[in-house]
């Protein structure tokens, strides 16, 4: 589609921001808030001259072109082609620039970050919104609804284990029970089933916690297309038409095009796919999109910035602001469904599951018409020199999986093979809306499980059992079950 600036079409909120002085207080955050606006580009252009930064005179050339493009009234593919590889390079600034200044953020800071939210918006010709401002909504109370101040109370340890369970199992009940097709019966819970599909276990990143990590030596695998489908074909013969795509951070083998190609031929199959790979940019979410993705999962890992940066030292993974706001950007370019999560064991859970109900309830105030779905993997297996700081027993993780329910009441909860039988069978019972089942954590595992075995693995699996033993649990329990992302 052809993007077309004239200067009647052209709108204000190039140069706006909010103001310093209700940065914090803002308790609004929908597409409809209202919002002071400052002059565009002349007031980018001063925001980036009083932070003296290195490369001001750079950023300044961008700036001018920025204007000539959006001052002009053009019908060119050509300058839309540039003013989208503007935006790129706008959002690009915008987060190198929050972590140049991590921790120290000024009132200049402030709003050279918004109006360069703002410019990479308009450039890239996509609807009017607000900056956006996920850092700040983590930490903002006011965004605590009704529903996950009762979800505190699942956590309180002076309200019974059985209370908090029986009120989650029957809000699940209500919201995900269905009547079977072709049958005249009554209603059961529905269970979603789908199967991670590991891409590459490449990857740049230092996570403390992580099997992938750069350093850990491991024999890693990077699948080609015709490798993948035939991963996705295996699983497809095993009756899932919903499949993850997993991969690490690796840009070398792991670009957008790859990921696009992969997408488009599992379409083709009729598959539902979904991925949960490295943050990317919003036009290449976008791509992905069209491609034919369905969802997206990204786990902030923890919320506490202190504790993100200690756990990630080195590679693209350290940039906070640039994984926080992954899920907004993927929603920006149309994804329906948005994964959230956290690692269990790197920080205090209660005060993780609260930033990541913020984090959602932000993403919902803006993206109404959007599918949230939620995860809490525990640590299992991580490498030799790294210990969990915290322990998150059985009864904790069932309480937090309860409180997300209550929080939550729509959205899918979704446990991994990561847990025992047992433990993934009794959470099926109380809350959860989706399992993985046979999964295998190494690429080209599910049609060469011999091989695989040799290669690194991103954490070790509990559950052993194939998805046909899974499917038959869940139908002797009275589950109907789904196979894909339909209703």
């Amino acid at each position: 589609m052809m993007i077309v600036w004239t200067k009647c079409q052209r709108n204000d909120l190039f140069g706006s921001f909010l103001p310093s002085a209700s940065w914090v207080s803002v308790r609004r955050w929908s597409v409809d808030m209202a919002i002071e606006t400052q002059p565009g580009l002349a007031r980018l252009a001063e925001c980036v001259r009083l932070a003296d930064h290195a490369h001001a005179s750079q950023y300044a050339r961008l700036l001018e072109e920025a204007e000539r493009l959006l001052a002009g009234c053009t019908h060119s593919d050509l300058a839309a082609a540039r003013a989208r590889d503007l935006a790129a390079k706008f959002e690009r600034w915008r987060y190198r620039y929050l972590g140049e200044k991590r921790g120290k953020l000024g009132q200049e800071d402030r709003s050279l970050v918004d109006a360069l939210d703002a410019a990479a918006n308009e450039l890239a010709g996509r609807p009017t919104r607000p900056p956006r401002a996920a850092r700040w909504a983590i930490h903002d109370s006011s965004l605590d609804t009704e529903s996950m101040a009762q979800a505190r109370m699942c956590l309180d340890p002076a309200v019974s284990l059985e209370a908090a369970t029986r009120q989650a199992r029957e809000i699940t009940t209500r919201h995900f029970s269905v009547r079977p097709a072709g049958c005249s019966g009554g209603l059961k819970r529905r269970m979603r089933l789908y199967a991670p599909l590991y891409l590459s276990s490449h990857c740049v990143n230092y996570c403390a916690y992580c099997g992938f990590r750069y350093p850990q030596p491991i024999k890693r695998k990077h699948l080609s297309l015709d490798e993948a489908v035939r991963e996705a074909e295996v699983l497809l013969g095993r009756g899932f038409r919903h499949i993850l795509l997993v991969a690490g951070d690796y840009p070398r083998l792991t670009r957008t095009d790859y990921y696009v190609a992969i997408l488009k031929a599992l379409t083709a199959k009729g598959i539902c796919p979904s991925i949960e790979i490295a943050p990317q940019s919003t036009d290449a979410y976008q791509q992905m999109v069209l491609a034919g993705a369905c969802g997206i999962t990204l786990y902030q890992e923890t919320y506490s910035e202190e504790l993100y940066a200690l756990y990630h030292p080195r590679g693209s993974k350290a940039l906070f602001d640039w994984r926080l706001e992954a899920l907004e950007r993927a929603a920006e370019a149309g994804m329906p469904r948005l994964g959230l999560g956290i690692l269990l064991g790197l920080a205090d859970p209660r005060e993780d599951l609260f930033g990541l109900m913020r984090h959602a309830s932000y993403l919902q105030s803006r993206f109404p018409d959007r599918a949230l779905a939620f995860s809490l993997p525990r640590i299992r297996d991580a490498p030799a020199e790294f210990r969990a700081p915290c322990e998150i027993d059985d009864e904790l993780f069932i309480r937090l999986y309860c409180a997300l329910r209550v929080a939550f009441p729509k959205a899918e909860l979704v446990l991994s093979t990561r847990e025992s039988p047992a433990l993934r069978n009794h959470l099926a019972t109380i809350c959860i809306t989706q399992m993985s089942a046979g999964s295998c954590t190494a690429p080209g595992g599910y049609e060469d499980a011999g091989a695989a075995a040799e290669l690194g693995k991103q954490f070790a699996i509990e559950d052993r059992r194939s998805p046909a033993e899974v499917a038959n649990w869940l139908r002797a329990a009275g589950f109907e079950l789904r196979w894909d992302l339909g209703d």
